[in-house]
C-alpha cells in the first residue's frame, strides 16, 4: 500500500567519519581499498581468446552543432536557469556532537543533513517545511558554495507545513523570486534541494495535476501541486523553479511503498507559501517590537 513520506529523512552524516577505506574479502589475506592500483588477474586462458584484430569500422557519427542547435539552446537555458538560482537553495544541517568512544581520543563533531531551503527575502529569512526543522530552534545553512551560516527558527506552522529561519548574518546572495504563475498540469519545473545531503542536487520534471489533497496522521494539506520530478529523502524544503525562474513550489512529500521516490511527489504551491511565510515573520517581528 503506498503511503505519504515527508522528503526530509535525517541523514547521518556520520558515514563521513567511516573509513574510505573499501574492502572485500576475496581470499585469507586479500583486501581491496578503495582507490589502490587494481591487480591484472588474466580471467581466461590465451588460447581461449577470440581471434583478433577484427574488421575496423568507424565510430558512430556525433550530430553537430547546427543539427542540435534547438536541443543546445534547450540545454543552455536549463544550465543558466540553475546556475542562477542555485546560490539561493540552502541545505539545512543540525550540528550533531558523538560522545568519545573506544577509539576515540575526545568527543567529534558532525553535521546531520535534514533537507532544503531557500532563501525568501533580502533579510536573511529562510523558507522551508516545518517538519524539517521539527529537532531544533537553530540549525545551520549552507548557501550555495558560501560558507555554513547559523539560522534560528522564528517560526513553524505545523498546519500548513511551513516554518522560516532567520540567518544570523546577511546571506551573501539576494532572494529568490516567487512566481505568480498559476500552477497548471504540464508546466515545465525544475527541482534544487538536498536529496540523501547531496548539496545543490537538480532534477527536471512536469506538473502532474494540481490541488491535490495530501493527508497524515498529523495534518492535511489543501491545493498541493503533484509533480513527476524525482524527490528523495533531503528533498523536502527545496525549490520547485518554474521557466520564468521564479519559485513556484516548496517541494515537500512523496508517495511511496518504499521510501524512495516512485514517480509522485508533491509540493506547497507558491500562494500558499507567501500567505503562511508572510505571516509567521510579521509574527516574530511583533514579537520583538518592545
Amino acid at each position: 500500500m503506498n503511503r505519504i513520506l515527508w522528503c526530509c529523512g535525517i541523514l547521518v552524516a556520520l558515514l563521513s567519519a567511516c573509513s574510505t577505506r573499501f574492502e572485500a574479502d576475496l581470499g585469507p589475506n586479500t583486501q581491496i581499498r578503495w582507490g589502490s592500483t587494481p591487480s591484472v588477474v588474466p580471467t581466461t586462458y590465451r588460447r581461449d581468446l577470440p581471434v583478433t584484430p577484427f574488421p575496423t569500422r568507424a565510430a558512430i557519427a556525433t550530430r553537430s552543432d547546427a543539427q542540435n542547435a534547438t536541443i543546445a539552446a534547450l540545454e543552455a537555458e536549463t544550465m543558466g536557469l540553475y546556475a542562477q538560482s542555485v546560490p539561493a537553495v540552502v541545505s539545512i544541517e543540525l550540528p550533531f556532537v558523538h560522545p568519545a568512544v573506544d577509539g576515540m581520543t575526545s568527543a567529534q563533531s558532525f553535521m546531520l543533513s535534514q533537507g532544503s531551503g531557500f532563501l525568501y527575502n533580502d533579510q536573511g529569512h529562510i523558507v522551508t517545511n516545518a517538519h524539517v526543522v521539527a529537532q531544533a530552534d537553530v540549525y545551520q545553512v549552507r548557501l550555495g558554495a558560501s560558507s555554513v551560516i547559523s539560522a534560528t527558527v522564528i517560526g513553524r506552522d505545523a498546519t500548513h507545513d511551513i516554518a522560516v529561519l532567520a540567518l544570523d548574518t546577511p546571506a551573501p546572495i539576494g532572494p529568490l523570486t516567487m512566481s505568480t504563475r498559476t500552477p497548471a498540469t504540464g508546466m515545465w519545473i525544475m527541482t534544487i534541494g538536498s536529496p540523501y545531503g547531496l548539496h545543490d542536487s537538480m532534477t527536471l520534471g512536469t506538473i502532474s495535476a494540481t490541488n491535490r489533497e495530501l493527508s497524515t496522521d498529523s495534518t492535511s494539506l489543501t491545493g498541493m501541486i503533484q509533480v513527476d520530478a524525482v524527490l528523495n529523502p533531503g528533498s523536502s524544503g527545496g525549490v520547485l523553479i518554474d521557466r520564468t525562474g521564479a519559485v513556484i513550489g516548496l517541494t515537500t512529500a512523496i508517495q511511496s511503498s518504499t521510501g524512495s521516490f516512485e514517480g509522485i511527489g508533491y509540493a506547497i504551491p507558491a500562494r500558499a507559501i507567501v500567505e503562511h511565510a508572510d505571516a509567521l515573520i510579521a509574527a516574530a517581528m511583533q514579537d520583538r517590537t518592545p
